[in-house]
C-alpha cells in the first residue's frame, strides 16, 4: 500500500478488507487482516463489524460470536451495526431464536435497534413464514420511534407477495417441492 502512496491505517485496512470480502476474496482478506495485525494497527468497531459480517455471510456463526467476544475483551464496544451483522447471520441460517437473542442484546447493552435491525428480523421471519412475528415487528416500529422507509415497505411487500404465491400454489395443487425460503432469493 505504501508504495502506491496510500498510508496504512485502520481505515484503509478496514476498507480494503471489506471490499475483498464483498467480492468473495476471503484468502486475500485474511492475509490483509494478518498484515494489519502484524503492523500493530489496533482494530476498531468498524473493523470488527466487517469481520463479523464476513463470517456470518459464510455461515460461520461460531467464529462470528468468537470475534465478538475478542472484541469485547479488547475493550472495543460493539455498536448496532456489529449486532446487526450477527442478527443477519442467524436469520440467514434460519435460527430466529438466536437472532432474537442477539437483537435483545442490543437493548440490554443500552443501544437502540435501528430500522435496519428491524428489516433484518422482519425479512428473517418472512423467510420462515412466521407472518405474525413479521407483522408484529412492523407494527412495533412507530412505538420505537422508527419511521418505515422504502426498504421497510420493500421487505413487507416481498414477504406478502411470497405468501400470496405460496397460497396460490397450494390452492392450485401445482407441485412445488421447494421451501418458502426459495421464494426469497436475493433478500
Amino acid at each position: 500500500m505504501n508504495e502506491k502512496g496510500i498510508f496504512r491505517n485502520v481505515v484503509t485496512y478496514t476498507s480494503s478488507i471489506h471490499g475483498l470480502c464483498n467480492f468473495g476474496r476471503w484468502e486475500e482478506a485474511t492475509e490483509m487482516f494478518k498484515e494489519m495485525l502484524d503492523s500493530g494497527i489496533t482494530l476498531d468497531v468498524h473493523t470488527y463489524s466487517v469481520l463479523l459480517d464476513a463470517c456470518t455471510k459464510e455461515g460461520k456463526m461460531k467464529e462470528a460470536e468468537g470475534a465478538l467476544e475478542v472484541m469485547i475483551q479488547k475493550g472495543v464496544d460493539p455498536d448496532v451495526v456489529t449486532y446487526n451483522a450477527l442478527v443477519d447471520g442467524y436469520c440467514l441460517q434460519g435460527q430466529m431464536d438466536e437472532a432474537i437473542r442477539v437483537f435483545n442484546t442490543i437493548v440490554d447493552r443500552g443501544l437502540h435497534p435501528n430500522i435496519v435491525s428491524y428489516h433484518i428480523l422482519i425479512n428473517g421471519y418472512w423467510k420462515k413464514m412466521k407472518i405474525d412475528e413479521a407483522m408484529l415487528l412492523f407494527r412495533e416500529l412507530p412505538q420505537r420511534g422508527l419511521k418505515p422507509n422504502t426498504e421497510t415497505f420493500n421487505v413487507m411487500l416481498h414477504g406478502l407477495v411470497c405468501l400470496i404465491i405460496m397460497h396460490c400454489l397450494q390452492q392450485s395443487r401445482l407441485p412445488f417441492t421447494g421451501s418458502p425460503k426459495q421464494l426469497f432469493l436475493n433478500r
